[in-house]
């Protein structure tokens, strides 16, 4: 390995030293010179380097060439091919960079779910690299196959990961090339050797009607805490069950202005950025669920339906919480931990129950899921549970 160092070498004519990384390589010595220079004040006796910043500089310039020199094999390479090789790919694009980039777009076009997923990505990269200054020179074929093996046990990052990464290296090339006038800032594209591993089909969550009437039928477990987790996500996971569906994050944000005449009519966080239609959906609130609807109600004067805001910071830990709620309820019904139900489960289970027992058919179960690709995701999922014809006692 090359061993790289900040120096100086002679001082010029104007009294300025210039810095230099020096790089020491099969015993020889060769020079890489920066834009930066010091005064003889800045210099110990001995001539080394003392000044702060300049150290600081030159320090990010040796962890980035060290990264870059791990990428490769330089043990029969000269001095000299060490340091073209550093120069050349010193002009490279850093990915890191680019890539907070492409997420903040991402952030600021309403596009924040999907972001958490490519901000994982790219932090799950970056640690396998080892670096927060990750160079779209360092992404090779070989580098990223290595990578996706580390995920392949996996069910989901697998695919998910690596398809966050390829999308932001052809949004790159798309913006910093530009082949008409020469410019190809980004070198190649290694995404074009790599096959993306699928993910794992999910388990069938749907769970049957009488599985729904144990579940919501079970006394909640004893607390000394008002409003607890458990009466949350067994309300919760009733208004999922009652209103088509709904997902959580819809629940959490849905405003006064959506709710009107008994109806509630919104668009689909998941997918309103992503269709023609803003995914939108209305869903009408039957006198069942209106007592659990009503309960969650935020005071006349918040622009919030829910008040669900006042105690969750936001729809993630809102989900995360309803969710514990659920599993509580589930541990005190002695089931087994992996057979605990989530919010999910009750989202599944209205498809389910609206196909096998109320003879609804896929394109109906799909329109009323607002699923943006109808047939492709619904079935997907269970519709195969013990048949039953009424999720209530008759």
């Amino acid at each position: 390995m090359a061993n790289l160092t900040a120096c100086v070498r002679r001082p010029r004519k104007d009294g300025f030293w210039q810095v230099y990384i020096r790089v020491t390589h099969r015993r020889n010595a060769g020079f890489i010179k920066t834009d930066k220079m010091v005064t003889k004040k800045e210099l110990t006796k001995n001539n080394e380097i003392k000044d702060p910043f300049v150290l600081s500089y030159c320090s990010d310039m040796i962890i980035r060439y060290n990264n870059l020199l791990n990428t490769v094999n330089i043990e029969q390479w000269d001095v000299n091919e060490v340091i073209d090789f550093l120069t050349t790919e010193a002009t490279d694009v850093c990915f890191s960079d680019y890539a907070k980039i492409h997420i903040n777009r991402m952030i600021n076009t309403g596009h924040e779910r999907n972001a958490k997923n490519y901000k994982m990505a790219v932090a799950h990269l970056e640690r396998y690299v080892g670096t927060n200054k990750l160079m779209f020179g360092q992404l090779t074929t070989a580098v990223l196959k290595n990578w996706i093996e580390t995920l392949i046990l996996t069910n989901r990052a697998k695919e998910m990961y690596p398809v966050c990464i390829r999308q932001i290296y052809k949004a790159a090339i798309m913006e910093l090339n530009d082949e008409e006038k020469g410019i190809v800032k980004i070198k190649f594209n290694p995404w074009n050797k790599i096959k993306i591993p699928k993910a794992d089909k999910g388990s069938q969550r749907a769970i049957s009607a009488e599985a729904c009437r144990e579940f919501f039928n079970r006394p909640l477990p004893q607390t000394k805490i008002i409003s607890s987790l458990p009466e949350l996500g067994r309300d919760v996971a009733m208004l999922v069950l009652c209103l088509g569906g709904i997902n959580t994050v819809d629940l959490f944000y849905m405003k006064k202005k959506d709710y009107h005449d008994g109806v509630i009519c919104y668009c689909r966080a998941k997918t309103r950025n992503s269709r023609s239609d803003d995914a939108y959906i209305e869903m009408r609130v039957e006198p069942f669920i209106q007592p659990i609807f009503d309960k969650y109600l935020s005071p006349e004067d918040d622009e919030y339906l829910f008040n669900f805001h006042f105690r969750y910071c936001d729809s993630d830990s809102f989900s995360a919480n309803v969710n514990n709620g659920i599993k509580k309820i589930c541990k005190d019904m002695g089931m087994k931990q992996e057979k605990y139900y989530c919010v999910y489960t009750f989202r599944h289970t209205w498809g389910t129950i609206a196909q096998n027992d109320c003879d609804a058919n896929l394109y109906e179960v799909a329109f009323g899921m607002n699923h943006s690709s109808g047939f492709n995701i619904t079935k997907g999922y269970d519709y195969h549970t013990e048949p039953c014809r009424s999720l209530h006692n008759d």
